[in-house]
């Protein structure tokens, strides 16, 4: 034992000498459990009693450390549980290690709650006396909880087993029915005091007093403590103190700052009296308090106070209740009844020792482990090995109760508000409420499954018969048919104003989900219902025309080989010496490439091939047969400022037409020879067809299934009146003051091929011709263009500017149409209506009356737009010419859609990029000599097959 004065060991090893001296005791052994929590890496809790463990003892978790002081009865047993600082450390870092992934602090938490209540049920049936260490200043309520939960674990499971497997050992002789040596009484350690307050013996005793109070009230309230001792969990003494603060020990104290305040004191002594004859004494001291005694009064002023010091220790206090189980009087003041005798058992040594052996093996060291429950073949000790940790996770039951609660609300939440068929959309929004609604309950760990749970389960709610179809219509709304019922088409519920081909019929038209619904169908109902669509003379454009059932539409590799074909084509044509290839080709094929390598889809435009007349105009900007096909917005401004600045060297918009003799013209035309054949007139494909659009990048001889574009003579072009402009029952649903067309004048010079031909056919013209020669050889022609713009909501207007709406005769200027007709024109624009939606307005009709001269006017549109560029065109081999003196429009389509790709249209313009949703390219009118043998009126002139030239304006 050497300088202490006890012996310490590690239960079950103890040393011969001292269990000599526990037999000598006999049946006067009183069993002391310290028990609680700690802070020191040692996990020591005795040092309130002035004992410590061996230097090299190691805390672990359910390890017993035994303590006996030599002359007394007291055998003080030291738990070593999960509640000890240095032992949670060690748990966490095992778990941290074992599982390798994010730390669950609850789960941890509750596994280290049920180790620590194993070992306080231990504790409970092999002690007499039961004292718990608080590190705290005031009593901890969650140890309430703990007694609860061991005052459930004893009756629901321990008095199920331990009678029956006890009953057979020594153990169970010498405890009893009650499985335990007495309702243990509990005493409250409390390692520190207040430092608010005084240390005084009446500040002390007070602070005891009033924690001993609330403590009793607490167990009472909650049946912890009861007046019967077989119901009670524990017993509390009733006129003896239970409650020990240690108010004048400084437990696991700082070693340096001890020594450093016990110099400070030693270095400045206050006295109690000062006289003044000491005065010269004290100025010879280095300091203040230098080497001063204490006064005599000191000592006894504070007697009482030392006295109180000496005998209020934790020894002295547990030494008290010692006692009360060794006179036999233990039970006497624990319950306010007639004591029940033969509650306390004292045993001896080897006896307790046996019991707690076998205890121990029970309820700790075998606890959980497969060996147990292969050797003990007890039910209900199985059932708490297996369930024992699931029955006292109360919280986990409290959280899984909450969140079943939370769980139905969110789902009643969820299917009160779900209409009978609805989309992602919807369901999304019903799934965040029904969220909402189940957080008004669910708390705790387990609220991420059942909102897991919750999701699932309304997912099949909506699944089963209530899903939507949202199949996405060409503008982006989804389908509002139920999915798993057949529907014969799509329809999304929005409905959608637009006019009819020629424009004077206005219908609803659902949302389309197909590109022949969008571009064909619609108009081709609206036939039916419109009295001068059936009238109209409609320009035929060429489509698909199969030769068998088995035609499919056309496959296109990704990325768009045709595209970087022709690039590579033109790339590998630049390297060339344009003088070398002229030089080594005759003329007619050298012409033929060009036309060819210039666009290799479709036969291109060319002013010179085939032409029986000559027309140029000043300022003409992009030829047809350049090879690049779309044109970037910066184009049309310069294109704008070029013709500006070259009208005024050359007499404005100023037509050179020459003319040639009618028997060359006749000639050269009926000449096989004079008109090379081109390839793509006889590769048309009869057995795939075009999926989209056609444009400059097309496959050569695809054609579409039906026509997306629209050409109508609506009548003649008297029915035009500059004065009034487009009236309601003409054209329907124009906004006001922009239903006006712009007028453009051109000037045409005629220049004859021989003074011969002039003079020989000048008497034969006939007086409709002479009225265009009033100045010689110019004529004046009046054409009226329009570029119609239609909203979602019906609304149309005209515009005067790219970036300008119509707005009255005040904004027809003698040139506007002039700088129109040469600026890209934007494909969307936003419409000028009031609404709260910002509606955009699509270029939709091209309205142009031709003038009363022997010209025809030839419209070639080409809109650019998407991201890869593409440049529709009409898909004709020869652009249509427009008959004179006629109210011509030209519809366009309402989709558009790429090889393989739908163009959906923005969903939002900006003010400085209007041209990001696409452009109609500057440009899009000719002019070409009227053929006298052709009667421009009949359908039949505008053939695809029938070649004609014509010059840009």
């Amino acid at each position: 034992m050497g300088l202490k004065d006890y012996y310490t060991w590690t239960f079950p090893n103890i040393p011969e000498h001292v269990a000599q001296e526990l037999d000598q005791l006999g049946r006067s052994l009183v069993v002391v459990g310290v028990i609680g929590r700690s802070r020191c890496v040692l996990a020591n809790k005795m040092r309130a009693f002035g004992m410590e463990p061996p230097v090299d003892h190691e805390p672990t978790d359910g390890q017993l450390q035994c303590y006996y002081k030599p002359g007394s009865s007291t055998l003080l047993l030291h738990f070593e549980t999960t509640f000890d600082d240095a032992i949670l450390g060690q748990q966490i870092d095992e778990t941290m290690e074992q599982d390798g992934a994010p730390f669950d602090f609850d789960g941890f938490y509750e596994r280290m709650k049920c180790r620590f209540v194993r070992m306080m049920l231990l504790a409970l049936h092999v002690c007499h006396i039961l004292v718990y260490v608080e590190t705290g200043q005031t009593f901890d309520l969650s140890l309430v909880t703990i007694f609860q939960l061991m005052k459930f674990a004893r009756e629901q499971h321990l008095m199920q087993f331990l009678p029956s497997l006890l009953k057979e050992t020594p153990a169970g002789r010498l405890l009893g029915e009650k499985c335990r040596l007495c309702t243990p009484r509990i005493l409250f350690l409390f390692e520190n005091f207040t430092h608010e307050e005084g240390k005084t013996r009446e500040c002390v005793s007070a602070c005891e007093f009033q924690t001993e109070d609330s403590i009793y009230e607490l167990l009472r309230h909650h049946q912890i403590i009861t007046n019967s001792s077989s119901s009670s969990l524990l017993a509390l003494p009733n006129n003896k103190q239970f409650v020990f603060y240690n108010a004048h020990d400084q437990l696991h104290a700082d070693r340096l700052l001890q020594s450093i305040e016990f110099l400070n004191l030693d270095m400045r002594k206050l006295d109690v009296k000062e006289e003044e004859d000491d005065l010269e004494v004290l100025e010879l001291a280095p300091f203040d308090g230098f080497v001063k005694s204490f006064g005599e009064s000191f000592e006894s002023t504070n007697y009482e106070e030392q006295q109180y010091k000496t005998e209020h220790t934790a020894w002295h206090f547990l030494q008290r209740h010692v006692q009360d189980a060794l006179l036999g009087c233990f039970d006497e003041g624990s319950f306010k009844q007639v004591p029940q005798r033969g509650q306390l058992q004292l045993l001896n040594a080897q006896e307790w020792h046996d019991c707690i052996a076998e205890l121990h093996k029970l309820l700790v060291s075998s606890a959980g482990t497969q060996e147990s429950l292969n050797e003990i073949r007890n039910e209900d000790y199985q059932v708490f090995l297996q369930s024992f940790d699931e029955s006292l996770n109360y919280e986990k039951k409290f959280w899984a109760h909450l969140c079943e609660i939370g769980l139905k609300m969110g789902i009643e939440a969820y299917k009160k508000a779900a209409p009978a068929i609805y989309g992602s959309s919807m369901h999304q929004q019903l799934l965040a409420e029904a969220t909402l609604a189940f957080e008004e309950e669910g708390r705790g760990p387990p609220a991420e499954a059942s909102i897991a749970k919750m999701t699932a389960t309304c997912l099949r709610h909506w699944q089963d018969g209530r899903q939507q179809c949202e199949q996405l219509s060409l503008r982006s709304q989804p389908c509002t048919q139920p999915k798993e019922m057949p529907h014969d088409k799509h329809n999304s519920g929005v409905i959608h104003v637009s006019s009819c081909n020629c424009g004077r019929t206005q219908g609803r038209r659902e949302d389309p989900f197909s590109l022949r619904q969008a571009n064909y169908e619609f108009y081709e109902h609206m036939v039916k219902m419109c009295n001068l669509c059936v009238k109209v003379k409609q320009f035929k454009f060429p489509i698909f025309e199969p030769t068998n059932n088995e035609y499919r539409a056309a496959a296109f590799e990704v990325a768009f080989p045709l595209l970087h074909a022709g690039k590579n084509r033109l790339a590998q044509d630049a390297e060339l010496d344009p003088d070398e290839e002229d030089e080594e080709l005759p003329t007619g094929e050298r012409e033929e490439q060009h036309i060819t390598q210039s666009n290799g889809c479709s036969q291109p435009l060319s002013p010179t091939f085939g032409s029986d007349l000559n027309m140029s105009i000043a300022g003409f900007g992009v030829s047809l047969n350049e090879s690049e096909p779309c044109f970037d917005q910066s184009s049309s401004s310069e294109a704008e400022s070029t013709c500006s600045g070259t009208s005024s060297e050359e007499s404005n918009n100023e037509l050179v037409l020459q003319l040639k003799e009618p028997a060359k013209k006749h000639e050269e035309s009926c000449d096989p020879d004079s008109i090379a054949p081109l390839p793509s007139m006889c590769l048309t494909s009869t057995t795939e067809y075009l999926p989209g659009l056609v444009h400059t990048l097309s496959k050569v001889g695809l054609l579409p299934l039906f026509p997306s574009w629209s050409l109508a003579c609506v009548g003649p072009s008297s029915i035009y009146s500059h004065n009034t402009g487009l009236q309601e029952h003409f054209q329907s649903g124009f906004l006001s003051g922009a239903n006006f067309l712009l007028p453009w004048d051109v000037q045409l010079r005629l220049v004859h091929a021989s003074k011969h031909y002039h003079n020989s056919h000048q008497p034969h013209m006939s007086k409709k011709q002479q009225r265009y020669r009033k100045h010689g050889d110019r004529m004046v022609l009046k054409i009226f263009v329009g570029f119609e713009y239609e909203c979602s909501r019906g609304h149309r207007f005209m515009m005067c500017r790219p970036d300008r709406v119509l707005r009255g005769g005040a904004d027809i200027e003698r040139d506007t149409c002039s700088k129109m007709v040469h600026t890209n024109m934007p494909l969307y624009y936003p419409c000028p209506c009031r609404s709260q939606n910002n509606y955009l307005a699509q270029l939709m009709r091209i309205h142009v009356v031709t003038p009363k001269a022997p010209v025809n006017i030839i419209v070639d549109p080409k809109v650019c737009m998407g991201k890869d560029k593409y440049t529709f065109t009409l898909g004709s081999m020869v652009p249509p010419r427009l008959s004179q003196s006629a109210y011509w429009i030209l519809r366009l389509p309402y989709v558009y859609q790429g090889d393989d790709a739908l163009i959906a249209p923005p969903e939002k313009l900006e003010p400085d990029d209007i041209m990001a949703g696409g452009y109609l390219l500057a440009g899009m009118f000719g002019i070409a000599e009227t053929d006298p043998t052709l009667d421009l009126n009949d359908q039949g002139h505008l053939d695809t097959n029938e070649l004609g030239t014509f010059t840009r304006i």
